[in-house]
């Protein structure tokens, strides 16, 4: 066992222990050894990424900078993933600040920012058209969140995907369709009051009769 002492308290790296690199996602540490990086031998902790199968060599002293976390709890990862059926933040309309927000949501670290750019760049897709670079950044979002997704409920990483991509695709739909309700309902309101209003005018004693009314009074006086 490995421990590594940071701001708020002991990280502890285990062989089998299921980490997130916030750059390349989730996955397990297969072994703790010497390996040779940039032409020098030093000790790495070895994790291989559950989407994609790449291996990735973290050397010991650079732990705390490569900001490794453990995979969160199960009722973490619900919260993570409601995220994808709540309303879409509205993103910059230029593209390369669009971008860049974007990928700061996803190389977070957090499971919730990395859901909220899956759920905005969807839900944006739906009056605008994903060009190549949102298409790249939700591509790198889902496999990121899959990988995690797959180690705390222990389903294939295909699976997490597919899981992903359905909730994202039905939080926006949901959030459409409830939109749409509330503008039937205010429509529907305002005409009943419009409705009111007309037929208060209509009746004796009330609108412009009322008003001469108030006018004859004065003149009396």
């Amino acid at each position: 066992m490995l421990k590594i002492a940071f701001l708020g308290g002991l990280m502890k790296y285990d062989i089998n222990g299921k980490v997130v690199d916030p750059i390349h996602g989730a996955g397990v540490i297969t072994e703790i050894s010497d390996q040779m990086v940039s032409g020098e031998i030093c000790e790495c902790v070895v994790i291989e990424i559950v989407v994609g199968k790449k291996r990735v060599m973290v050397p010991t002293e650079s732990l705390l900078e490569a900001e490794l976390r453990p995979v969160v709890s199960s009722e973490d990862l619900d919260e993570a993933l409601s995220e994808l059926f709540m309303e879409p933040d509205e993103l910059p309309k230029d593209w390369r600040r669009r971008i860049e927000k974007l990928k700061d949501r996803v190389h977070s670290g957090e499971p919730r920012e990395v859901a909220k750019a899956i759920r905005d760049i969807i839900a944006r897709s739906v009056v605008n058209k994903m060009n190549p670079s949102e298409k790249r950044v939700l591509n790198e979002a889902i496999n990121v969140f899959a990988g995690e997704v797959a180690l705390v409920r222990n389903i294939r990483s295909d699976s997490a995907r597919e899981l992903i991509k359905r909730s994202a695709q039905q939080g926006v739909q949901q959030n459409i369709e409830s939109n749409k309700s509330d503008q039937e309902s205010d429509g529907v309101t305002g005409e009943t009051e419009s409705t009111e209003s007309a037929k208060e005018a209509s009746e004796p004693g009330k609108g412009s009769g009322a008003a001469k009314s108030r006018k004859k009074s004065s003149v009396k006086k």
